[in-house]
């Protein structure tokens, strides 16, 4: 069964494969076979962190206010179930963010 991870570690950096005893690696949603729409979703959900992401200090990484951290995570799990809706029940879809 393939597994996805939707797990933002880098400026563009939110999706992995993960095959059976092997490292994951980065993907495209555009290689997924999703949706124009959920596309656009998924880039402006990838936007918003990356507008956040400080490469020199990953960890000092902060949203502007509590707020908007919620309002990102929340879509974020909104994502998560839309993609499952839309690809095939064989994936194992996890999110870490």
């Amino acid at each position: 069964m393939p597994r996805l991870r939707i797990s933002p570690e880098g400026i563009g950096t939110h999706f992995w494969l993960v095959p059976d005893n092997k490292p994951a690696y980065a993907i495209e949603p555009d290689d997924l076979d999703l949706s124009d729409d959920l596309l656009d979703r998924i880039e402006a959900w990838s936007d918003a962190f990356d507008a956040i992401f400080d490469p020199e200090d990953p960890k000092g990484s902060r949203f502007p206010s509590a707020e908007a951290e919620v309002v990102w995570r929340a879509e974020g799990q909104m994502l998560v179930a839309a993609i499952r809706d839309e690809l095939d029940d064989d994936w194992d879809i996890e999110a870490r963010f």
